[in-house]
């Protein structure tokens, strides 16, 4: 918890460093006043060396967990960081996400591994996406970020799943453990079958088109079915909109994250939103958010045979 702590200490300062800036104790006052600018660039770069800041953590909202993150659009981040290890969840409203298509792509560490060969042709098609049965269209928050969800990726499965992980900013360990949940990693998956083309949910993150009386949900079939990345690219889309705030009204029981978050945790709040994936509403201790925590602790997709 202590490197959750001192990597949010640093993240914040960040963001006031003409004012808040952290200052090596060997500095002296002269050059304090000439590199006023500098020194709590340094600090933060040091926290980073001596915490391993981007790197994981105990908490899945690690970056955002010990303090309430600002209101969406607040922080003032104006570029992503240096690829990380691992891709963790970002602050609630981190201005530089998503991260682009092509940012991800060359942060991924290529894997010759393949757990679901099965997968292999929606693996390595990219499809332009349609989202005309989305039932959520009124939340503009969540359009804007559902129209940057493109799918334009290619490679293994678990490449898919962390370079969605890092366009949106959410811990590829929780989008692994869901996309077992939801499928075992598997992308022709279908389920919610009601026997007519379209009204089923599809694909390894289990998207649902339309339900059985043909009403819309989140749309995007065929193309959610054709293509692993774009399916795990509007899960990641989904789950970073609903952490940012963008369903008030719809989610949260009329707080907002940050108020949650305040009295339960920004895990609380995270998964909140896995469970809002499942049921449509907020119930953040649904036995469906316990299975993937469940799944998440264990990581089967490490173990071998998986």
């Amino acid at each position: 918890m202590l490197k959750d702590i001192s990597c949010q200490s640093a993240y914040l300062s960040s963001r006031e460093h003409t004012i808040q800036g952290i200052t090596p104790l060997t500095e002296r006052p002269a050059l304090l006043v000439a590199r006023g600018f500098v020194l709590p660039l340094l600090s933060l770069l040091l926290l980073s060396f001596v915490f391993g800041c981007g790197s994981g953590g105990s908490s899945l909202a690690s970056a955002a967990a010990s303090d309430p993150a600002p209101a969406t659009g607040s922080t003032t981040s104006s570029a992503p960081p240096a690829p990380p290890s691992h891709f963790v969840t970002e602050a609630s409203g981190a201005t530089f996400l998503p991260r682009s298509d092509s940012y991800c792509a060359s942060a991924i560490t290529p894997t010759t591994a393949e757990s679901r060969p099965d997968n292999d042709q929606a693996n390595g098609t990219v499809v332009t996406p349609q989202w005309v049965n989305d039932s959520e269209n009124g939340y503009p928050l969540w359009v804007t970020k559902r129209n940057q969800v493109t799918g334009n990726f290619t490679g293994s499965t678990t490449e898919i799943l962390r370079w969605a992980a890092c366009k949106w900013g959410i811990d590829e360990d929780l989008i692994g453990a869901d996309a077992v949940q939801e499928s075992k990693w598997h992308q022709s998956a279908v389920s919610d079958d009601c026997g007519v083309p379209g009204e089923a949910s599809y694909g390894i993150l289990q998207i649902k088109n339309l339900d059985c009386s043909g009403a819309p949900i989140h749309g995007g079939y065929p193309q959610t079915q054709q293509s692993t990345a774009l399916n795990a690219d509007w899960w990641a889309a989904h789950i970073r909109s609903c952490y940012d705030g963008d369903f008030q009204g719809l989610l949260y029981n009329g707080q907002t994250p940050a108020q949650i978050a305040a009295t339960s945790g920004w895990d609380d709040v995270l998964w909140g939103c896995v469970g809002f994936h499942f049921s449509g509403n907020w119930n953040p201790a649904q036995q469906y958010v316990q299975q993937v925590q469940q799944i998440l602790a264990g990581k089967p997709w490490l173990q071998p045979g998986f």
